[in-house]
């Protein structure tokens, strides 16, 4: 690769850093675990990585481009955020929709009467502690987990993916039977005793339905 060749590349990338700091620092970022402060901070350091690559190439003749001589960008505090109204308007208005969402009351209502095997299958925890994730969140003001509710969207989808699978008559008949084999009452269940020994006799393995696995994800 020729020098000229590499004077535009980082010329290129030096503006692209710039551009990118300055969207990061008015908009904000999508990160699901940093800060926009952090990742202001590296784009900083691309910045200076860069300037020090077309500094070594201050001899050619082409010379230094202009986009080498705008200010560096400051140190930002690592817990900055943009918008954090914005974040926290959002944040409440995803956590009335998710409380408001009756394919979440369903699973909660229909949880005392699920296998083990089905919870664990199915991803039951991680569902329900979507909305108390963002609970606590807005309880601790924590702008980066709010930020990850800014479209509540797919968890609604997920609430309604495990509401399904609930509902399929195959589950309902293994419930029934369940609950037959357990003593019929759901109040009575209990999920560290009962559950795993009448699983045992009752209720055989499935494969993950593909819908629901589609709409999970690790919480990020």
């Amino acid at each position: 690769m020729s020098k000229r060749k590499q004077e535009t590349d980082y010329a290129a990338a030096l503006e692209n850093s710039f551009k990118r700091w300055e969207e990061l620092f008015t908009n904000g970022g999508s990160d699901s675990f940093w800060a926009d402060g952090v990742n202001l901070n590296l784009v900083k350091s691309h910045i200076i990585y860069y300037k020090n690559q077309l500094s070594k190439q201050e001899n050619s003749l082409l010379g230094l481009p202009d986009i080498y001589y705008h200010k560096t960008p400051p140190e930002v505090d690592c817990d900055y955020m943009a918008c954090p109204e914005e974040i926290r308007e959002n944040a409440r208005k995803a956590m009335e929709a998710i409380d408001a969402d009756e394919n979440l009351h369903f699973i909660h209502e229909q949880y005392p009467t699920l296998s083990q095997q089905q919870v664990k299958q199915w991803n039951i925890p991680a569902i329900l502690n979507y909305a108390e994730n963002l609970r606590r969140a807005i309880r601790e003001d924590d702008l980066v987990i709010m930020r990850r509710y800014k479209d509540p969207t797919r968890f609604l989808k997920s609430f309604k993916a495990a509401a399904r699978q609930i509902q399929m008559p195959e589950t309902i008949q293994k419930i029934n039977g369940y609950l037959t084999a357990c003593g019929g009452e759901t109040d009575n269940i209990s999920r560290e005793d009962d559950v795993e020994e009448c699983s045992e006799t009752n209720l055989t393995e499935e494969e993950p339905q593909k819908e629901l696995q589609l709409t999970l994800f690790w919480f990020k």
